[in-house]
Parts: C-alpha cells; sequence; structure tokens
C-alpha cells in the first residue's frame, strides 16, 4: 500500500495522458464512415476522466490554494454529467429502435442535469493524503440530500452498463461492456472492503481506468 501511496501522483499524470489519448482516438473513430455515436459518447466520458486525473495530479504542486479550489468544481459537475452517458452507450451497443433512443436521451438528460446541479450544489473542502491535495465534499456546508443523490447518480449508470453488456455479451458474443462495468463495481469497494477507506479514490480511479480500456477494445472492434 505505501509503495501505491508514493506513486499516485506520477499514477495520476500518467492516468490523464492515457485519458487524453483515447479521448483523441475516440474522436477520430467518431469522425469515420459510416457515423455511429458511441465513441462521440465514449470520448465525453475520457474528456472528464481526463480533466479528473489533470486536476487530481495538480493537487501535488498546487496545494491548498484558491486555484485548486476553482479547478475543482468543475470536477464534480463534469462527473455528474458524464456518468450518465454510459446509458446511451448501452443502448445503441444493444441497437435499440428509435422510440427506446428517445425515451434513454431524455432519461440520460434528466440524470445529467441532476448530475450537474449536485455538482454546483456540493460545497468543497481540502483533504491532504499521499502527497495529494483534493477537495471533496465538505458534508457539514453540502445539502444533505446532495450526500445521498450522488452515489445513486454513480450506481446507477454502472449497473444498467452491467446488465445490457450481460445481454449484449449473450446476443453478440461481446463480454467488454460487462467487463467495463464489473471493474468499477470491484475497485470502487475495495477500500470499504479493506478497510482502506481514504485510499477509495485512488481505487475508484484504477476501475475507471480498466472501464476506459475495455471502452476502447469495444469501439476499435466495432469499427
Amino acid at each position: 500500500m505505501q509503495t501505491i501511496l508514493v506513486a499516485a501522483p506520477v499514477a495520476l499524470w500518467l492516468m490523464a495522458a492515457i485519458y487524453l489519448t483515447l479521448f483523441l482516438l475516440f474522436l477520430k473513430l467518431a469522425q469515420g464512415e459510416p457515423r455511429h455515436p458511441i465513441p462521440l459518447l465514449m470520448a465525453g466520458v475520457a474528456f472528464g476522466l481526463c480533466y479528473d486525473a489533470v486536476v487530481l495530479g495538480l493537487g501535488a504542486f498546487l496545494g491548498d490554494t484558491k486555484l485548486l479550489r476553482l479547478l475543482s468544481y468543475p470536477r464534480y459537475i463534469l462527473h455528474g454529467a458524464m456518468v450518465p452517458l454510459l446509458i446511451p452507450i448501452c443502448a445503441h451497443a444493444l441497437d435499440a429502435n428509435k422510440k427506446v433512443l428517445k425515451a434513454v436521451g431524455i432519461a440520460t438528460a434528466v440524470l445529467a442535469l441532476l448530475g450537474v446541479y449536485t455538482g454546483c450544489r456540493t460545497r468543497l473542502k481540502a483533504l491532504d493524503y499521499a502527497g495529494i491535495t483534493r477537495f471533496i465534499a465538505d458534508t457539514d456546508l453540502t445539502p444533505k440530500w446532495v450526500g445521498h443523490l450522488m452515489p445513486v447518480l454513480s450506481v446507477l449508470p454502472t449497473i444498467v452498463l452491467i446488465l445490457c453488456g450481460i445481454v449484449l455479451w449473450k446476443k453478440k458474443g461481446r463480454k467488454e461492456l460487462t467487463l467495463s462495468g464489473l471493474l468499477m463495481l470491484f475497485f470502487s469497494g475495495i477500500g470499504p472492503a479493506t478497510g482502506h477507506l481514504a485510499e477509495t479514490f485512488l481505487f475508484s480511479m484504477f476501475g475507471e481506468l480498466g472501464m476506459m480500456i475495455w471502452f476502447w477494445i469495444y469501439a476499435k472492434h466495432e469499427e
């Protein structure tokens, strides 16, 4: 564990570089023919994760400063807008009809707006850990309903990803979406399961990285 903590700042910048690369690759795929929305949606997820990793990486240098606090607010707003994109990714992967896609689009927009609103209502406080200063939700100042709603908005799309991935696995033999969702759940649960709650954010980031790698494998295969 100590080795992981010492290497955490380097790992964050490496993740940011990988996410930026994936973002550009997804955009390139999205420009291909025939046009398909899945790479573009995945590019949106990659962008949000890249920003997250960059801001956390900057925490190793900026410390508890107004600049880092300012940069940290969009982390929560982007997260709220980004996670619901997993749902239309699933719908398009399952070749849903226009009626279903319209309903999914509306549901995604509602969840994204809720996510953005909860991000805007989140109040932050600085926390120093493993050589990284990051701004986390201040539970004393953030409305209680935000603290209850944020985990739901994060977990719900992941559950949808796993379930739709299982259907896709059975219908088309494609396991990538299932594995991406399972990685997310597994790594986010390591911290609570092992008693390393302070390191949960790092474990979760490894799960997100695994998810994006499986996304790329899926998108490249569909090219």
